[in-house]
């Protein structure tokens, strides 16, 4: 069948004339993680070495639905843009608007870092392949399964954990079917954990997940369009994105806050056809409009496996890649793991409380690497940049007035149209200088570039839409500090502008005015704490006084009482005198009776 291309101005399809419904078998397994986690037993020592790999955060996954009605009807909203601009990337027109699920979105989502993996499997003697197996054969999928479900309580911990990690892969990830081999690779790969926890999984998984996705509605004809038809690979996070996506999706799931994003989606209840088929004819109802892209947030621009995404991206984007090393069994030394061994080495045997004798094997130092951080980034380039930036910041800050919005940027031009020949409009993003930005924060981006020029010129990250991304977070920062949103938000903000520094946009001039608001709330706050105090040390004298009052009188009772004492000690030694004279009456009259 020809395949159909849409112009990107059109909307396809829109009404629920075009949407037909078939019958979708998706065959995913992320359930399994669910599995792993009964299996390895909350608490107990696998389950926190699973959580010290970068697979660790899947444990906590919640929803694992299927929700194939709502995945094949965006997968009938997909269409190619021309020209075509982005590889390996999934466009979808809603509502008149451009959808992308791409390399960016999938990271984001699952938290799976971005590289080259141009890995070759090279021979060598996988130990882990004869404990575990017990052959020289490649191991199937079927066989790892069995392992998994019958054999697991008898492998060692480290063993158990590195066959919950393949499960993850083959059976979670890929939805491998049983009679297929384990890949080569990733059994050379999990014999040093160190290797496994660094590789660019994101490239390994989306690369299958986008051969599955793409032109799936496009590949059947028209004829048997309704006839039902199977999928499979990493799916459940395609779904996961359009419930990023598409507001609508609140109304089946609630989200908690949680990085990578899909761990923070809960459990939701059955999407039918009918009730999935909103998410596409309400896309235009004000509230229910889709994102048109993803947009990181302060805490995941944070993150080791984003940094070192983005720096993948860029190379991509400049076409060029880095070469990646195959995995090695035994993982160089770094500084900060040859200094915890030798610390390690120092103190005391935990398991039997003696020192220890000999050398360390290196199942107990890959154990002591596991239950401790792990290094998680080998290419350290960017962070050190990123590093040095974060603490050459923060200029001397000369003014001690509150900053105004005429300070920030200028005379006020906001309510000015913006003019056509700079800025150009697509649905709800503006080009303001070649930045496709919101619509709500263009008149702060453009009166920016007034005053300060182009402040993201020397941005550590080359695509557009990165930068984009952070002088939205930067327009952001500035719009509280218009609103008068800076009192309580201020860490927010500074949080925020950390961001942008460690990107190195130009924040000089917006840094030096969140000093001053410091500055100011540090005055505010101390000369509260003044007046705190003042009331605090009126009720102290008052306190103070009452009690000297309740002093004096209790000394007044005490005199009082002592006096009685001594007045009743008398009476008590008048009596025992008086006691005495008569019993010795009494005992001479006895011996006068005697006589």
């Amino acid at each position: 069948m020809v395949k159909r291309k849409k112009d990107a101005s059109n909307s396809y399809p829109l009404t629920k004339e075009e949407l037909y419904y078939a019958d979708v078998k998706i065959r995913y397994h992320i359930a399994v993680a669910t599995v792993i986690r009964a299996r390895l037993g909350p608490g107990f020592v696998r389950s926190e070495l699973f959580r010290s790999t970068c697979f660790g955060h899947w444990l906590d996954v919640q929803s694992t639905s299927t929700d194939s009605a709502l995945v094949h009807l965006m997968l009938q909203t997909e269409y190619t843009p021309t020209p075509v601009m982005h590889q390996n990337t999934l466009f979808f027109r809603v509502g008149g608007q451009e959808l992308r699920f791409g390399p960016q979105e999938f990271c984001l989502i699952t938290g799976m870092r971005f590289g080259p993996h141009h890995w070759e499997y090279g021979r060598v003697d996988s130990t882990f392949r004869e404990r575990v197996f017990g052959h020289a054969g490649r191991p199937k999928v079927r066989d790892l399964k069995n392992v998994f479900h019958h054999s697991l309580d008898e492998l060692s911990d480290l063993d158990a954990v590195r066959i919950c990690l393949l499960m993850m892969v083959e059976v979670g990830f890929m939805a491998k079917d049983t009679r297929l081999m384990v890949d080569l690779i990733l059994l050379e790969l999990v014999e040093d954990l160190d290797s496994w926890n660094t590789f660019p999984w994101g490239s390994y998984v989306w690369k299958v997940l986008y051969k599955h996705l793409h032109n799936a509605g496009a590949k059947r004809s028209a004829r048997c369009r309704n006839t039902p038809y199977t999928i499979s690979g990493f799916i459940w996070a395609f779904k996961i994105w359009i419930f990023e996506v598409f507001p609508y999706a609140k109304t089946f799931a609630i989200k908690h806050d949680g990085i990578p994003r899909a761990i923070g989606w809960g459990k939701n209840k059955c999407i039918s056809w009918k009730l999935a088929l909103p998410f596409v004819t309400k896309a235009t109802v004000p509230g229910f409009e889709p994102l048109p892209m993803l947009t990181p947030t302060p805490e995941e621009c944070a993150t080791d496996w984003w940094r070192a995404s983005c720096q993948f991206f860029d190379n991509y984007a400049n076409g060029s890649l880095p070469l990646l090393k195959k995995p090695r069994l035994s993982s160089p030394p770094q500084l900060s793991v040859m200094v915890r061994d030798q610390l390690a080495e120092d103190i005391a045997d935990p398991t039997t409380g003696h020192q220890s004798t000999g050398p360390r094997t290196s199942m107990e130092k890959t154990m002591d690497k596991l239950q401790k951080p792990l290094v998680m980034t080998r290419c350290m380039s960017l962070e050190e940049r990123v590093d040095e930036l974060l603490k050459a910041r923060r200029p001397h800050c000369q003014k001690t007035e509150m900053p105004t919005t005429s300070d920030l940027f200028g005379p006020s031009d906001h309510a000015e149209t913006i003019s056509e020949g700079k800025v150009s409009c697509q649905s709800d993003m503006i080009c303001v200088q070649g930045y496709n930005v919101k619509q709500s924060v263009a008149p702060i981006l453009e009166s920016i570039f007034k005053k300060h020029g182009d402040i993201a010129a020397d941005c550590l990250f080359k695509p557009a839409s990165m930068r984009s991304s952070f002088l939205e977070i930067v327009c952001e920062a500035v719009s509280r500090i218009q609103t008068n949103d800076r009192i309580h938000k201020i860490e927010e903000i500074e949080q925020q502008v950390l961001v942008a520094e460690a990107a190195n946009i130009n924040v000089s001039w917006l840094r030096v005015h969140l000093d001053t608001i410091r500055a100011n709330r540090k005055c505010s706050l101390l000369m509260e704490m003044k007046a705190n105090t003042s009331l605090v040390k009126k009720a102290a004298l008052m306190d103070l006084r009452e009690s000297c009052v309740e002093l004096m009188a209790a000394q007044e009772r005490f005199e009082k009482a002592e006096k009685c004492v001594r007045v009743l000690n008398l009476v008590e030694n008048n009596l025992n005198d008086n006691i005495l004279e008569s019993k010795g009456g009494i005992d001479s009259w006895a011996r006068q009776l005697d006589l």
